[in-house]
C-alpha cells in the first residue's frame, strides 16, 4: 500500500521503531515464564498474541501511539514470587492476573481514576516518569556492558574494548546525532546501520538465521489455562493484590509520563481503560500481566501521535511469529543503545519539576532512586509516597495531603506488610 502523506509515514515508521525496539521482550518473557513451568513456545506464542492484540485495541480505542507488553519485572513477580515462592501453579497465577485485570478496568472505568490523578502532587508525578526513565537508562548500561556488576562496589565501569560494547556506544552516538539533526525515523535509521555494523564487527552472521518455528500445537496448553480453584486461599488473594497495586501505579505512571509527552493528557482515560483490559487478556491468552512499554518513548520521539502507530505496531507483533529468526539477528549492543537513548528522553522530564517544597524535594528524590535501585517501579512509587504523606503529619502540614493521599498511603503500606508476611519482600 502506497504511503499518501508524510504524516502517515512518520506514524507507520514510527510503530515499525517501536516495535524493533520492543521485540527483545518477546524473547525475553517467554525466557522467564518458562522457568514457571509454561513451554517457552507456549510462552512466546501467548507474549506476541498479547501484544498484538492490546496494541490494536489502544489504538482503536485511544487513539494513542503506544503499545502494551508484558511488564519486565513483574513477569519475574508471577515466576518467581507468585510461583516459584508462594507455591501458586502457574494456571492460578493466571487466575490472579485475570482478577486484577478485572478490578485495573473498573477502577479505570470509574471516577476513582481522576480522583487519583487529581490527588497526587504533579511533581511526584514527573517524578515517577525520571525514576522509571532512570531504570530504562540503568538496564540499557548494563545489556551494552557498559556498567557490569562488581562485588565490591555493586556496579562498576564494564570492559568498552568489547566488541558488543563498542557496538553500542556507536550505535548510540549515531541516535543522538541523528536525533539532534531532527531526521525522521531516526532511532529506525540507527538500529539498521548498527545492525548492518554489527556483521561488518563479526557479531552478527548470517549464519545465526534459524528458519525453526514456534510450535502452535503447544499454545492449547496456556490459552483459556486460568485456574481458580484455590481462589480464596491467602496467597491467591495476596498474589491479586499485590498484581494490582502493580499494573495500576506502574501503568499510571508510564501513560502519565508518555501522554504528557505528546501533549495528549485528554486520551488517559481511555488509554488508561486499555490497559486494564489487557490485563484480563493476558490472564485468557496466557501471559504475565502487561504495563504500556517504556519504548513507547521511542516512538514518540520518531514522530508519533495516533493510532496508525500503534496499529502498525501491533500487526508486526502478529508477523513477528514469521519474524522471530530474521529479528533475532538485531543484536543487544542495538537494542541496549536505543534502551539508554529511550531512559534519556524520560530523564529529561527531570526538569519540567517546578515550584518543589522540601517535603517534596525528599519525597521526589526517594521515588527517583529507589525505581532503578531497587529494580522495581511500585517500590519507588510507594516510598516516595508513604515519606511525603509522613512529613506532611508530622510538619503539621497534614491538610495539604488529599484524601485520596491518604488511602494510597495506607494501601501501600498495607501491600508492604502483605509482601513481607509472604516472603515477597525479606
Amino acid at each position: 500500500m502506497k504511503i499518501k502523506n508524510n504524516t502517515t509515514k512518520t506514524e507507520v515508521l514510527a510503530g515499525v521503531t517501536i516495535f524493533i525496539a520492543s521485540i527483545y521482550i518477546i524473547m525475553t518473557n517467554s525466557l522467564i515464564l518458562s522457568d514457571a513451568g509454561i513451554s517457552q513456545d507456549s510462552a512466546m506464542i501467548a507474549t506476541i498474541l498479547t501484544c498484538a492484540f492490546s496494541t490494536i485495541l489502544m489504538g482503536i480505542i485511544s487513539d494513542a501511539p503506544l503499545i502494551i507488553v508484558p511488564g519486565m519485572g513483574i513477569n519475574s513477580l508471577f515466576t518467581y514470587t507468585i510461583v516459584n515462592s508462594m507455591n501458586l501453579t502457574w494456571q492460578e497465577a493466571l487466575g490472579a492476573v485475570f482478577i486484577s485485570g478485572i478490578i485495573f478496568t473498573i477502577i479505570a472505568s470509574s471516577k476513582i481514576t481522576n480522583i487519583l490523578m487529581n490527588s497526587i502532587p504533579n511533581n511526584l508525578k514527573h517524578s515517577i516518569t525520571v525514576g522509571v526513565g532512570f531504570m530504562i537508562f540503568f538496564i540499557g548500561l548494563q545489556k551494552s556492558g557498559i556498567v557490569v556488576s562488581n562485588e565490591a562496589t555493586l556496579v562498576s565501569l564494564g570492559d568498552i574494548s568489547n566488541k558488543e560494547t563498542i557496538l553500542s556506544i556507536i550505535t548510540l552516538f549515531i541516535i543522538m546525532i541523528l536525533s539532534l539533526k531532527n531526521i525522521k525515523g531516526s532511532l529506525l535509521i540507527s538500529i539498521i546501520v548498527g545492525t548492518v555494523f554489527s556483521f561488518i564487527m563479526g557479531i552478527s552472521s548470517f549464519s545465526d538465521i534459524s528458519m525453526s518455528f514456534v510450535d502452535f500445537n503447544d499454545f492449547k496448553e496456556v490459552f483459556l489455562a486460568m485456574s481458580f480453584e484455590n481462589i480464596f486461599t491467602f496467597p491467591f488473594i495476596v498474589s491479586v493484590f499485590s498484581i494490582t497495586i502493580v499494573i495500576i501505579f506502574e501503568n499510571m505512571g508510564l501513560l502519565y509520563g508518555q501522554l504528557d509527552a505528546l501533549n495528549s493528557t485528554d486520551k488517559f482515560d481511555k488509554s488508561f481503560k486499555t490497559a486494564g483490559i489487557s490485563n484480563i487478556l493476558a490472564g485468557i491468552i496466557g501471559t504475565s500481566p502487561t504495563i504500556v512499554a517504556a519504548e513507547n518513548f521511542s516512538g514518540i520521539a520518531s514522530g508519533a501521535k495516533g493510532r496508525i502507530t500503534s496499529i502498525t505496531a501491533g500487526i508486526l507483533f502478529l508477523l513477528s511469529i514469521f519474524l522471530i529468526p530474521i529479528l533475532k539477528l538485531i543484536p543487544n549492543g542495538v537494542i541496549s543503545a536505543v534502551l539508554i537513548y529511550i531512559g534519556i528522553l524520560m530523564i529529561e522530564t527531570f526538569f519540567e519539576i517546578t515550584n518543589i517544597d522540601k517535603i517534596e524535594i525528599i519525597s521526589v528524590i526517594f521515588i527517583i532512586a529507589l525505581i532503578p535501585f531497587t529494580y522495581n517501579i511500585v517500590n519507588g512509587i510507594s516510598v516516595g509516597f508513604i515519606v511525603y504523606t509522613i512529613l506532611k503529619v508530622f510538619t503539621n502540614s497534614y491538610k495539604e495531603v488529599s484524601p485520596a493521599m491518604y488511602v494510597l498511603t495506607g494501601l501501600f503500606i498495607i501491600n508492604f506488610i502483605l509482601n513481607i508476611s509472604m516472603g515477597i519482600i525479606h
